[in-house]
């Protein structure tokens, strides 16, 4: 675990700063303050809203508490900085077909579960089943799963399900997961049956706005949400649309962008058959990356990318090649 954490407003002319060296220069000790507007609000108030207030020292963007986290696998510390996805924050992986997506989205559900965590589960791309989730290891009985290509659908059932879990669960942590963002329709393009060619996947950049908006304002410290997206770029074209548009990106914590890198193919019974794909993901946006720093109060640097095989039998990184190696020495 990261032991240290400094904002990067308390750096000093060298880039670097103490721990100990809190700045006292306030007049103001807001401490009392604050616990009387706590005091007051709760009286009257069930939905938790006094959390919002507090000091500027409980400012801190990533946790230290494994609790707080879905823990993923040990390489995406190594690569992003944090055990796994925080709740109360926004994961999003965009990319072409073929690259990975869906996979970590089944990873992510999987080790909630056994973490025992509830999932919500939005899926509009129809290629998702029951039949995928229990090959995974994960229990379907126990997702709540929306299947809908319509955005104003999935968004209906996504927050009736969110509602319902904290009135049955208040106490318990959830998952919620869009898989995918940019794959949804509008409700009127859905209403007047538009043909295939007219819908365009996306086209629904307005309504998913407002869903995203929604999500901000309801997202708590029990929340966690992973989104699945066509492309980082604000502006696609059919079958390639950052659904939601500048929202999505702005909110986002943690921004993966896939690309496959070629094919895993095996034999079996003298026949190739295709088992999964080599991807490569680079870290558009990570905002843990400048608050993590080590024993010795030095930065820890991330790398920019990561080499993965994805097939059945789960993920597996790939080791760089001895050229790619020396590029780096030399840079």
């Amino acid at each position: 675990m990261v032991k240290k954490q400094i904002d990067s407003s308390a750096s000093t002319s060298t880039g670097m700063a103490s721990v100990d060296m809190e700045p006292k220069n306030s007049k103001f000790d807001f401490s009392s303050t604050i616990d009387k507007i706590k005091k007051s609000m709760e009286k009257d108030d069930k939905d938790g809203r006094a959390k919002q207030f507090g000091l500027g020292s409980t400012l801190s963007p990533a946790s230290k508490d494994l609790r707080d986290f879905i823990v993923m696998p040990d390489w995406w510390k190594e690569y992003f900085g944090v055990p796994g996805i925080e709740f109360g924050k926004i994961v999003q992986i965009a990319g072409d077909a073929d690259t990975g997506k869906t996979s970590l989205a089944l990873e992510a559900m999987l080790r909630a579960q056994q973490q025992g965590f509830g999932i919500i589960y939005v899926e509009t791309e129809k290629k998702t089943g029951r039949t995928d989730l229990i090959t995974k290891g994960i229990d379907p009985d126990g997702v709540m799963s929306i299947a809908t290509s319509v955005a104003e659908e999935a968004y209906d059932g996504a927050f009736k399900c969110w509602d319902q879990f904290f009135k049955d669960y208040p106490n318990e942590k959830l998952l919620l997961v869009f898989d995918s963002y940019g794959n949804t329709i509008s409700q009127r393009d859905s209403a007047i049956d538009m043909t295939k060619d007219s819908q365009k996947p996306g086209g629904s950049a307005k309504t998913n706005r407002m869903g995203i908006n929604k999500m901000i304002a309801k997202l708590q410290k029990n929340v966690a949400i992973l989104i699945v997206n066509y492309t980082y770029a604000n502006i696609g074209s059919v079958g390639q649309t950052n659904a939601g548009g500048k929202a999505l990106n702005f909110f986002s914590t943690l921004i993966l962008q896939s690309r496959r890198l070629g094919w895993v193919d095996v034999t079996r019974n003298k026949i190739k058959v295709r088992a999964g794909a080599k991807v490569r993901w680079f870290t558009n946006k990570n905002h843990y990356a400048k608050t993590l720093f080590d024993d010795d109060g030095n930065q820890i640097l991330l790398p920019t990318y990561i080499d993965l095989s994805i097939t059945s039998e789960g993920f597996k990184i790939l080791e760089k090649k001895k050229d790619e190696e020396d590029q780096e020495v030399a840079e």
